[in-house]
């Protein structure tokens, strides 16, 4: 049987996951993206029943958006408003900030309860483009790989929609509208390029440097994720490698 407290460390498992992953971003052109991310996780199902699981697995997907206007960019995370699986995962609040003009990039992350608001330039790795054609929400897309410390990111992006944004920041000429890491899928699920976008600078929230907090991030999620490896509670949950 499931009791609240071990449901509490799946959710807080599955909210630090979102923490790991890097959203970073160029040009101008009004346009909003709506994204499914999806973690790759995997339970301990001993003794669960299979629609509990499926209820954990439903509740872990989280929508984010991207708004593009006028050399500005805002990716924000939504609220989950469908509480019908009766497992609500509730979202952390991250807000990245990308000013084109600049080079800039504010963000701000809900870790644990705890916010902090990172400044720094905008960067990226180097990609290579792959011989392999996608389409999602209709729109053609390039694939892309990046190597960095031997962990590979996999993008899908549109030249048809010359913006160099999305999930990640690539450099690369078009819109990512799909990107593919070792602990999450996020995919572009909706497009509207007429939209009325609102940008949004994060300010709020303690200041950090961007590595001190992937590293913190990186320590307490490991912590979290060994915890409920070896709880014995019944609910385990890993990012899949």
């Amino acid at each position: 049987m499931i009791t609240n407290k071990k449901v509490m460390k799946t959710k807080i498992l599955i909210a630090a996951l979102f923490c790991a992953c890097s959203i970073n971003s160029v040009k101008s052109q009004s346009i909003q993206v709506i994204y499914e991310t999806q973690p790759k996780i995997q339970l301990n199902t001993n003794g669960l029943d299979k629609s509990i699981v499926e209820q954990i697995m439903k509740s872990s997907r989280i929508k984010t958006m991207l708004c593009c206007k006028d050399g500005e960019s805002t990716y924000k995370t939504l609220k989950n408003e469908d509480s019908s699986s009766g497992v609500n995962i509730i979202s952390p609040e991250n807000i990245t900030y990308k000013n084109y003009n600049t080079n800039k990039e504010i963000s701000f992350r809900d870790f644990l309860g705890k916010e902090f608001l990172i400044e720094s330039e905008l960067a990226t790795d180097e990609w290579t483009i792959i011989d392999s054609t996608k389409d999602i929400c209709g729109y053609t897309c390039t694939k892309a790989i990046s190597k960095n410390k031997e962990k590979e990111t996999a993008v899908w992006f549109c030249p048809h929609l010359p913006i160099n944004d999305g999930p990640v920041y690539t450099g690369l000429n078009g819109l990512v509208l799909e990107t593919v890491s070792e602990n999450v899928t996020i995919t572009a699920v909706e497009i509207s390029t007429d939209a009325d976008c609102d940008i949004i600078i994060p300010s709020k929230g303690k200041k950090i440097h961007k590595a001190e907090f992937d590293k913190m991030v990186e320590k307490r999620t490991k912590a979290l994720q060994q915890e409920a490896e070896t709880s014995g509670s019944g609910i385990s949950i890993k990012i899949i490698r």
